[in-house]
């Protein structure tokens, strides 16, 4: 949005209140208006308080020094600025913020652009401002928004007489007070963006009349101070979508992360199984032949496969084995104690221990339900331990 609100606030609450909606693409007035008193912005800011906001503050109650340095400025020295401006301020120092400018060289000589606030009365204009619900952006004294010129240039605001003679040198007066406070700078010349009061005594040119806060809003882009600074720079502006929609995007990253955390943990777990499986097919093969070094188990067991089954791979040793070999690993309590396999029958006949009598019944019904038949000898129950004796035979 390329739109900008200008809300020029008084010293006071009960003072007027100018706004100005002011386009800076094309440097026109979109709306503008006065309010009573502050107590009226809550309702400004239901009809305008989408747009950025740019605040004005009286430069009566904003001080701008120049403070002369002893050498090129650095981080130390600029923090040591409240103590050398200490001395010079009515009130204490650590009731008063110091905002800095720019730093000025000048015939080898440098110098700090200083703006002197209370806090008190800075965090008055943000109070009413965000209270009302307003997103204030930016913050300066509204005599530092007049154009530069060769001579003093002035205009009329709200009952006031703004005045800026040089970058960093402003002023503020009632116009009550104005003809004498001309009387006692004696300028020589001074431009005028506002009609001229005749009973004023004051040399003087006229620039074309502008709206107050138009001409002082096409001078934004020019300076790039705001008293908001520290503390009381505002904060980064969030999608108004993504804080609809954090909530759920939260959510569902957390959902998210714990599936691949199902997942990685599922597959570890399997893995594992089947390492397991990998050492227990391995370690039994050992034990048959213990001599034999193992390079590829798979290979070496369908060669033993072809060599002891007479071409039938479910009648031979290995070929039961390795079809037990799984249905022993579904039962983790249960171990082979011996075996004995008779050729002529097909007949491999073990004896295993188990935790209890389940893993037995589990074991017997998986090699029935593989087409094995199958005979349970007698359990017993020995130390807490379950013995038993299974004959399987081959497949038909």
């Amino acid at each position: 949005m390329n739109e900008q609100l200008i809300i020029r606030l008084g010293s006071v609450a009960s003072a007027p209140v100018d706004w100005l909606v002011w386009s800076a693409l094309t440097a026109e007035i979109i709306a503008s208006g006065r309010l009573a008193s502050t107590a009226e912005l809550p309702a400004l800011a239901e009809r305008l308080g989408a747009r950025p906001v740019v605040a004005l503050v009286p430069a009566c109650d904003v001080v701008l020094k120049s403070v002369p340095l002893p050498g090129k400025p650095n981080r130390q020295l600029l923090q040591a600025l409240p103590f050398m401006l200490e001395e010079d301020q009515a009130e204490d120092i650590e009731q008063l913020l110091l905002v800095n400018g720019q730093t000025v060289q000048q015939d080898g000589q440098y110098s700090q652009q200083v703006a002197v606030v209370r806090r008190a009365m800075l965090e008055q204009w943000l109070d009413v401002l965000q209270q009302a619900g307003f997103s204030v952006q930016r913050m300066l004294p509204d005599a530092l928004l007049l154009p530069d010129a060769e001579v003093p240039v002035a205009i009329e605001l709200s009952g006031q007489w703004l005045l800026k003679q040089g970058p960093w040198q402003l002023s503020c007066i009632d116009s009550s007070w104005w003809p004498d406070y001309l009387a006692l700078l004696e300028l020589p010349l001074l431009l005028s963006y506002s009609p001229w009061p005749e009973t004023v005594l004051q040399q003087h040119q006229l620039a074309p009349a502008e709206l107050p806060l138009a001409l002082l809003a096409r001078q934004l882009t020019n300076t790039s101070f705001t008293l908001l600074q520290g503390e009381y720079a505002p904060k980064k502006p969030q999608n108004k979508y993504w804080q609809q929609w954090r909530s759920t995007a939260l959510l569902s990253s957390a959902v998210l992360v714990v599936y691949l955390l199902t997942v990685a943990l599922e597959g570890w777990q399997y893995q594992r199984i089947a390492d397991n499986n990998r050492m227990a097919a391995t370690e039994l093969y050992k034990s048959k032949y213990p001599n034999e070094r193992i390079v590829n188990l798979k290979r070496q067991v369908e060669r033993k496969l072809a060599a002891t089954g007479g071409g039938d791979p479910n009648q031979s040793l290995a070929g039961l084995l390795l079809q037990l070999q799984p249905l022993l690993a579904q039962q983790p309590g249960l171990s082979l104690d011996n075996l004995r396999y008779d050729s002529k029958k097909a007949e491999l006949r073990f004896q295993a221990t188990a935790d209890g009598f389940q893993s037995f019944e589990q074991l017997k019904t998986q090699l029935q339900q593989q087409g094995f038949s199958v005979e349970q000898g007698a359990l017993s129950n020995i130390a807490g331990k379950v013995q038993g004796t299974i004959t399987m035979r081959s497949k038909a």
